[in-house]
C-alpha cells in the first residue's frame, strides 16, 4: 500500500484522498431473467395458489442449496420469521431467548404469537449471540432460542447447538443476511429446527422482496403452510392426521410469495457462487489492506466461520490506539476523505422503547394487549457486549463487482486519517 498522506485532512479543508464510491446497488436482472417474466406476464401468471411454476421451482432449489428437506417462499424474511415461530408451536407465554443486538425483525414476529422475547447478550467482537450468556436467562418457560447470523457471518452454531440439545429448546436461525455462508462444515440455516431467509432487494439472493423458511419437520412445515397459504397448497402440503381437516381454510394470512419475485430470485440463486466469489475477493482485500493502521482491526474469524456471507464488511474501531479519538469523529474524517464508512445505525433491542416501556404491553395496537405473558423490561446498560460491540463497530459495504482500485485509496485515506489523529484530537477538544 503507497505511504498514507500527510496534507491536511479534508474535514479540515484539504483535499480528499478520494471520490465516493456510489452505493452497491441490488444485481440487475439479465436479459434472461427479463425473458422468462416477460413470457410468465404474457400467459398471466401472475399468482399462485397452490405448488406450481416459478415459487415451486425456487423453493426446491433453495432448498437443496442449504439441504433442507421442505422450503416455503413467502413475501418477505419477517413473514419466514414469523412462520417459523408459529411452524415450532410456540404457545402464549414462552419464552424464547434471543441476541439483543439483531434487526428488528428477528424478534418482534415473537409478539405476534404471544410468545416472550428474553434478550441476550452478544459477543462484543461479532455483534453474534454470545452462547455463554445463555444460562442464566433460562427459566422453567424457555422453549426455544432465535440465532442471527450478523452481517453474514456465522453465530457459532456448534456451541448453541449444543446448548439447544442439553436443554430441549426448538432452535431457529435468522439467515437473513447470510445466503451461502458456511459454519463448521453446514450451511447455515441447516442446524435447527427451521430457517429464515430474507430475499429482499440489497441480500445476495433476492427476490425483490421476498422471504423462504427452510425445515427438515414435516410438522413445522405444515403448520407454517398453514399459517400463511390456504386452499390449494395447503391441501396439498398438509397430509397429517392432526392437521389434514383443517388445510382448506388455514388461518387466513396470505404471505404468498410473487411469481415474479421468485422467478427474479432465480436468476439471483443461480449467481450465487459468482457473486460470492467476488464479494469474498473484495472481503479479502480489505483485511489485507486495513491490516497495520492503527485505530482498526479487520472482522474476527473464528475457526468454525468456514465461510461468511459477505453482506457487510464491519471492522472494529480500536480508540486507544488514536489516544481516545471518538469512533464518530473519525467516521467523519474518514467520509470526508471519500471513504464510504459509516457506523451501524440499529440500537441493541434492550434500549428501545419496545423493551424499556411497560405501557407497550398493555396498548390497543398490540396483539398480546391486555394480557400478562411475563414481558421483560431492560436497563441500557444490562448487556454490556453489546454495547461495546455498537462502540467499535464500523461498516464498509460489499461490493459485487472488482472494488481493488477504490479499496486502495480508501485504505490510504484511513491511513490518512489514523496518521493525523491528533489533529483530529485537537480539533475534538475545542
Amino acid at each position: 500500500m503507497p505511504p498514507p498522506h500527510t496534507t491536511t485532512l479534508a474535514l479540515l479543508g484539504g483535499e480528499p484522498t478520494t471520490s465516493r464510491l456510489p452505493d452497491p446497488q441490488p444485481r440487475p436482472p439479465t436479459e434472461e431473467d427479463l425473458a422468462l417474466v416477460t413470457a410468465m406476464l404474457r400467459r398471466g401468471e401472475g399468482a399462485y395458489v397452490g405448488d406450481e411454476g416459478q415459487v415451486r421451482e425456487l423453493e426446491s432449489e433453495f432448498g437443496q442449496l442449504v439441504g433442507a428437506r421442505h422450503a416455503l417462499a413467502v413475501n418477505s424474511g419477517t413473514s419466514a420469521l414469523y412462520s417459523a415461530f408459529f411452524g415450532i408451536g410456540l404457545e402464549p407465554g414462552d419464552e424464547v431467548l434471543a441476541p439483543t443486538y439483531t434487526f428488528l425483525a428477528t424478534v418482534m414476529p415473537l409478539f405476534a404469537v404471544n410468545a416472550v422475547p428474553v434478550l441476550a447478550d452478544v459477543d462484543e467482537r461479532t455483534g453474534n449471540l454470545d452462547p455463554a450468556d445463555l444460562e442464566r436467562h433460562l427459566t422453567p418457560r424457555t422453549r426455544a432460542i432465535v440465532v442471527t447470523h450478523l452481517n453474514g457471518v456465522p453465530a457459532d452454531m456448534p456451541a448453541l447447538t449444543a446448548f439447544a440439545r442439553r436443554h430441549q429448546l426448538a432452535l431457529v436461525e435468522d439467515c437473513s443476511q447470510a445466503h451461502g455462508a458456511i459454519c463448521a462444515g453446514k450451511h447455515v440455516g441447516s442446524f435447527g429446527d427451521a430457517a429464515a431467509f430474507s430475499l429482499q432487494a440489497k441480500k445476495t439472493v433476492s427476490a425483490g422482496t421476498g422471504g423462504i423458511l427452510l425445515t427438515n419437520d414435516q410438522r413445522v412445515y405444515e403448520r407454517a403452510v398453514m399459517l400463511g397459504h390456504f386452499l390449494d397448497r395447503a391441501e396439498q402440503a398438509v397430509t397429517s392426521d392432526e392437521y389434514a381437516r383443517f388445510a382448506s381454510t388455514g388461518f387466513g394470512h396470505n404471505l404468498r410469495m410473487h411469481p415474479v419475485g421468485a422467478a427474479l430470485a432465480r436468476g439471483s440463486l443461480r449467481a450465487l457462487p459468482e457473486t460470492l466469489r467476488i464479494r469474498k475477493a473484495n472481503y479479502d482485500l480489505l483485511d489485507q489492506l486495513l491490516t497495520g493502521i492503527p485505530g482498526l482491526c479487520p472482522p474476527v474469524r473464528e475457526p468454525y466461520m468456514d465461510e461468511l456471507g459477505y453482506y457487510s464488511y464491519q471492522p472494529l474501531y480500536v480508540p486507544e490506539e488514536l489516544g481516545g479519538l471518538s469512533a464518530e469523529l473519525f467516521v467523519r474524517a474518514a467520509v470526508a476523505e471519500g471513504v464510504p464508512l459509516s457506523k451501524p445505525r440499529s440500537a441493541p433491542l434492550h434500549c428501545t422503547p419496545v423493551f424499556t416501556d411497560p405501557s407497550w404491553h398493555s396498548r390497543t395496537f398490540t396483539p398480546h394487549a391486555g394480557t400478562d405473558r411475563g414481558y421483560r423490561h431492560y436497563r441500557t446498560e444490562q448487556f454490556p457486549g453489546s454495547l461495546r460491540y455498537l462502540e467499535r463497530a464500523l461498516r464498509l459495504p460489499v461490493y459485487s463487482t472488482d472494488i481493488r482500485d477504490h479499496a486502495e485509496r480508501w485504505a490510504q485515506a484511513l491511513a490518512k486519517v489514523a496518521t493525523q489523529a491528533h489533529v483530529l484530537r485537537a480539533y475534538e477538544s475545542r
